[in-house]
């Protein structure tokens, strides 16, 4: 007979585990599936608890929920790194020190402070910012216009434009909002939390962001190149990680990563960045009223016509590499609707594909693609640079017959 799982066992979830029954009040069940992290239903004997795409860690009061993925969460950040564009970004299993099996969050954690140690060592870099202020004393430039239109030619008080030469600059506001977002995280070490709060009392002049709210521009200059890794795990951090409350309830602090989501993130980059014909997300009318709609993962075109479809696939194939009927479904309608004879699924496994699905009173052959998210980052680029040219064998084509022309 099977032990009947605890609280306790909510901590060493891995991805795609189902737990049940479990013990949780209804206030906490509600909880763990508004943060998307879980999914809790009730049952005969208790909650099913199911871990399915997401991964990372979320906490309730003194109630925990951790997913281990499958890749380990070194290899999450590193892909994470990739699909976000942050190339300044090196994640490295012997600098981080940790075990790839140890907490998402924990990793997360110590990767920022390691990166703040080098990027802060001589000081927070400080910049000019621009504002508007009124003053009872000349200070900056009057904004004569302002000063007419509000004070009636009075002398005081001045509308005014300062530069400020200060620490709260958009970089510094973001590096410092990530680490408070990371200080109220589950499973950080007493080391990493010292080394956090350290980076918040440096950085305390630069005024925190508000959760929820959009990420401020900065620009990469030669000024603040020591920052850019830095700055590139910060904003990574604050996409990802979550505050949810309620009224009445506790917050709900956690890191989570939508595995699925970040597989076709990373495959449009990547072939963005090979080929930039390729777009993600493309919302195409399927029907002549317009009542239905396709929405490709990733299409090909130069703006005369679509020269490639795909899908990206989150899931492993079976022993026999066969593909579910409606994955082909899919595919097959995307063709149709574009006028292809040629549609690819790309799945998040490595291995050897089957060979194309030729569709029976169709003219469309589905190709199906594999993946090694366990690669490296040099050997996923080699991999993506390898399928752009299958997924339009065309594209080197135009682009030299192009470049002949120009």
């Amino acid at each position: 007979m099977k032990p009947v799982p605890t609280r306790s066992d909510l901590e060493r979830l891995s991805e795609g585990q189902t737990l049940y029954p479990v013990d949780l009040t209804t206030a906490e069940a509600t909880a763990l599936n508004t943060s998307q992290l879980v999914k809790v239903i009730p049952d005969e004997l208790g909650w099913r608890v199911t871990a399915e795409y997401w991964v990372g860690a979320v906490a309730r009061g003194d109630l925990v929920v951790r997913v281990a993925p499958k890749v380990g969460a070194v290899q999450v950040l590193r892909l994470l790194a990739m699909s976000d564009g942050a190339a300044d970004l090196a994640v490295d299993h012997e600098r981080v020190e940790l075990a790839d099996n140890a907490d998402l969050s924990a990793v997360l954690a110590r990767m920022f402070v390691l990166e703040a140690e080098h990027a802060l060592a001589a000081g927070p870099l400080r910049g000019y910012r621009t504002e508007d202020q009124t003053l009872p004393v000349l200070r900056g430039r009057v904004r004569l216009r302002d000063q007419y239109l509000r004070r009636f030619g009075q002398l005081s008080p001045l509308e005014v434009t300062v530069d400020e030469w200060t620490v709260d600059t958009a970089e510094n506001r973001l590096i410092r909002s990530a680490a408070l977002a990371l200080l109220a995280l589950p499973g950080l070490t007493p080391g990493a939390e010292a080394d956090l709060r350290r980076v918040n009392r440096m950085l305390v002049e630069a005024e925190r962001l508000v959760p929820g709210a959009g990420l401020p521009a900065w620009q990469p200059t030669r000024l603040n190149a020591r920052l850019h890794a830095l700055l590139g795990l910060a904003e990574l951090t604050l996409r990802h990680v979550s505050v949810e409350s309620a009224a009445g309830e506790s917050v709900v602090h956690g890191f989570r990563v939508n595995m699925a989501h970040l597989f076709e993130r990373l495959v449009a980059r990547l072939l963005a960045d090979i080929d930039p014909a390729w777009s993600a997300q493309v919302t195409l009318p399927l029907d002549q009223r317009e009542t239905l709609v396709i929405r490709p993962d990733l299409v090909r075109g130069d703006g005369t016509g679509w020269s490639g479809v795909a899908d990206t696939k989150y899931k492993v194939l079976d022993d026999a590499g066969k593909v579910s009927n409606a994955d082909i479904y899919q595919l097959v309608t995307y063709c149709a609707r574009l006028g292809l004879t040629s549609g690819h699924l790309i799945y998040a496994d490595g291995g050897t594909a089957p060979p194309p699905y030729e569709v029976r009173g169709t003219d469309a052959a589905i190709a199906v693609h594999r993946v090694d998210l366990t690669a490296s980052p040099e050997d996923l680029r080699a991999e993506v640079s390898a399928l752009a040219a299958t997924l339009a064998p065309n594209a080197r084509t135009e682009a030299l017959r192009m470049m002949e022309s120009a």
